[in-house]
Order: structure tokens, then C-alpha cells, then sequence
């Protein structure tokens, strides 16, 4: 992701001595003259206007400050002695940098009450206008009641969890078992069915998309139009450039620096094509009632052709001998299926379900 650079603006800083916001630049308080120590931090004002002083830009890009190793004083970046008590820098600790202090403001911000004399001041003003009192900050809204602990599963809850997993197994069981278990049954071949198709295949024009460099050679292209095919981190000539929120980073210096994260959408041209593919336009049946299955007769046209996956399906119905009723059976193959001649006698296996499982000649 492309981090872009949409300017600068001044921090402030609150002087835990006395309260006083101050401007992120001034190293002591405009108040009560305490300096910023190391662990206080810099924050977003009220109202951040972008830099637009030459000078100041330059200044902004130095890096962070660094705090004397002595006295603590801040001193910019680079600097050899402590501008306070003149001591080297070289063990100095720079501030930090890069922390993620908000969203930049853009709009409008309501102006600020003097607790002093009531006077409203601009948001950005640190000292009231009419008396001359600083601006305290204003207090840090409460923090949300934290949500309540979820609570474990009641002790119903758990029992119908587990009665629902025994029953499930219950069924397994009884299912497998069912399956698993079959009776011998004599019974006598009643009828006879087979039933055979071919799909017909005929050359038909078929429309697809793709993109216009993935064309299949030798096509005619039809309609094309724009379409988002990738989004990436780097620019790109064409590319629509798409920035989140501009949000304020630390520079260490007093200064921010308004940053926006931006990704790139690449288009291209989407576009319709047509080739000529095999389609399954209709099935050629036969069927009968016999033991003679046979395939239907292919009449084509000079643009067809028969399908690759012909279907043959055969069924013999049973008449059990010692009750009024019909079982049902599916051979595998034609070579299975030409046994079971009408009136012949079968031993059959019929599972706790009541399906054929395996049939047999009587013996």
C-alpha cells in the first residue's frame, strides 16, 4: 500500500504542571514556563490547518527532537549541546516517532468556553482572548462500561446437546445395523424393463467473456467494456487512485504529518466473444420390456454427432413367494440382466430396509 504525504501540521502538548495546552513547537510552557518533559505527549489540537510557511516545512521534515541526557530539555533534532545547560547530545534519547495520533480534521470545530470568564475562544487558541487564562484541555470523554461476560451454557442447554449427539449416534446405529443385516427370500421374476439413450451433439454458437488481451486466437469480438480487473499498492499509468482517510502521524518534533494510505485500481476491457461448441440439443431413446436391449437407431443431421456418454438403465421386478408384494432390482450390466428371465426362480437378500441387496438363482 502507497502511503501519500498530504502535508504537515502543528501538534500541542498539555503541561502536567498547570494544565496549559501549548504548541507542539514550544519546548516550555507558555504558562507556567515547565518544560515538556519526555514522557508527555504530543496530541492532536482541536483544529489542525495544514503548514504552509516554506520554512517551517523544512523544519518539519529534521526528524524527532532529542531530550538531554542531563537536564532533560528538548532540543532539535541534530543539534551538538543542549540549548538549556549546554551539555552534548551525543547520549541524548531522540523522541519517538511514528505513532498514529487520528483522523485529520478537516471541518469546522466548535469554538472553546474560558472556564475562567466564559468568553468563547477559537478551538485552536491556547490563551483566552478577553482575560488571558489558558485554555484548559477538556476532559477525555469516560470510557465505555465494559460488556458483560458472556454466560456459559445453562445446565438444560447442555443436556439437550447431549441427548442430540446420542440420538444421532442411536440413528447411525440403527442404520448400519439395518443395512448391514439381510434375510433370504425366495421369489420369481414378474417383468422386465431396460431403457438406453445417446445424447445428440450439434456445433452451436455460444457466447463467453473474457479480457481483451485473453482473447482465444481467431474469434470475433463482440461488445467490450470497462471493467476493474486488479487493485494494487503501487501507481500505475492509467490507474485510478483511490486514498483512504487522511490521518495524523508523530514526528517526535512537535510537528504531525498527514499521511493518507492509497491503492491503485487498474481497468481493462472487458469483452464478449462467440465459438462454435458441441451442445446437447436431444437424447435418441429405446426401451422395452424384453431381455433383447438395443440401442436407438441415430439419425443426424450433418452438424451432429452422438455423444460420448451413452445411458443404459435396467430393472426386473420380483414376486415374493410367500407374500403379496414386489421387490425391485437394478443390474449393473446388460450381461446381468439377461438372467433374469420372466418366471424364473431367485434367492434375493433384502436388508433390514427392504432393498434387494444381492439376487441369486434358486436352488
Amino acid at each position: 500500500m502507497t502511503q501519500k504525504t498530504v502535508g504537515y501540521v502543528e501538534l500541542e502538548w498539555t503541561c502536567q504542571r498547570c494544565g496549559t495546552r501549548n504548541p507542539g513547537t514550544v519546548k516550555t510552557c507558555q504558562s507556567c514556563g515547565a518544560a515538556m518533559a519526555q514522557e508527555d505527549k504530543f496530541e492532536l489540537p482541536a483544529e489542525a490547518k495544514l503548514i504552509t510557511d516554506p520554512a517551517k516545512l523544512v523544519s518539519a521534515e529534521r526528524g524527532p527532537d532529542i531530550h538531554c541526557p542531563d537536564c532533560g530539555a528538548r532540543n532539535v533534532a541534530g543539534a551538538p549541546k543542549c540549548t538549556q545547560c549546554g551539555g552534548p547530545l551525543t547520549e541524548g534519547q531522540a523522541r519517538a516517532a511514528g505513532q498514529v495520533l487520528g483522523a485529520h480534521q478537516t471541518g469546522p470545530v466548535p469554538d472553546v468556553q474560558c472556564p475562567f470568564c466564559g468568553t468563547l475562544n477559537p478551538a485552536s487558541a491556547v490563551k483566552c482572548s478577553k482575560c488571558g487564562g489558558a485554555l484548559l484541555k477538556a476532559p477525555a470523554p469516560a470510557p465505555a462500561a465494559p460488556a458483560a461476560p458472556a454466560k456459559g451454557m445453562s445446565r438444560w442447554a447442555i443436556i439437550l446437546a447431549v441427548l442430540g449427539v446420542v440420538i444421532c449416534i442411536g440413528a447411525i446405529v440403527l442404520i448400519t445395523s439395518l443395512t448391514g443385516r439381510t434375510t433370504d427370500t425366495l421369489a420369481t421374476v414378474q417383468s422386465v424393463a431396460w431403457e438406453r439413450s445417446i445424447p445428440v451433439l450439434e456445433q452451436r454458437p455460444v457466447k463467453h467473456e473474457d479480457w481483451q488481451d485473453e482473447l482465444p486466437a481467431g474469434v470475433q469480438k463482440g461488445d467490450c467494456s470497462k471493467k476493474l480487473r486488479k487493485t494494487q499498492d503501487e501507481p500505475a499509468p492509467g490507474a485510478e487512485e483511490v486514498c483512504g482517510t487522511p490521518y495524523t502521524k508523530d514526528q517526535g518534533s512537535g510537528v504531525g504529518k498527514v499521511v493518507q494510505d492509497c491503492k491503485y485500481n487498474i481497468y481493462d476491457q472487458w469483452c464478449s466473444y462467440t465459438l462454435l461448441e458441441w451442445q446437447v440439443v436431444s437424447q435418441l431413446r429405446a426401451a422395452g420390456n424384453d431381455l433383447n436391449p438395443q440401442w436407438p437407431q441415430m439419425t443426424l443431421t450433418a452438424n451432429q454427432r452422438a455423444g460420448e456418454k451413452p445411458v443404459e438403465k435396467y430393472q426386473v421386478v420380483f414376486k415374493l413367494e410367500d407374500k403379496a408384494e414386489t421387490k425391485q432390482y437394478t443390474p449393473d450390466n446388460a450381461d446381468e440382466f439377461a438372467q433374469y428371465a420372466v418366471g424364473s426362480a431367485w434367492t434375493l437378500k433384502i436388508n433390514g430396509l427392504g432393498h434387494v441387496t444381492e439376487a441369486s438363482p434358486a436352488k
